[in-house]
């Protein structure tokens, strides 16, 4: 059996904490901001997201990572419950040093 690189993080470290307390702040506004208020839905998700194309749409019960390892193109959309598990690049990032 081939053996793999294990990648082992941290993610209780105060930086990565501090970012997922960020993340979890703003994905809260998102979900609890009214319907109706697409303009301030967009704000915090272009404030959340790491780059985000033109018309961006997400319904309610949004979850992320960290935020700003998601980037999005013109007219993403993502249904109601979704989660984006972002914390990969970090790993990524890990791996590569």
């Amino acid at each position: 059996m081939k053996d793999t690189l294990k990648i082992h993080y941290k993610r209780g470290t105060e930086e990565l904490k501090r970012d997922n307390i960020r993340a979890h702040r703003l994905t809260q506004e998102f979900n609890n901001t009214d319907v109706e208020e697409f303009e301030r839905k967009e704000e915090i998700i272009r404030t959340l997201f790491g780059s985000v194309g033109d018309h961006p749409s997400l319904e309610h019960n949004f979850h992320c990572d960290l935020g700003y390892n998601i980037h999005v193109g013109d007219n993403f959309y993502a249904g109601y419950n979704c989660t984006i598990l972002d914390m990969i690049e970090e790993i990524e990032k890990l791996r590569h040093q």
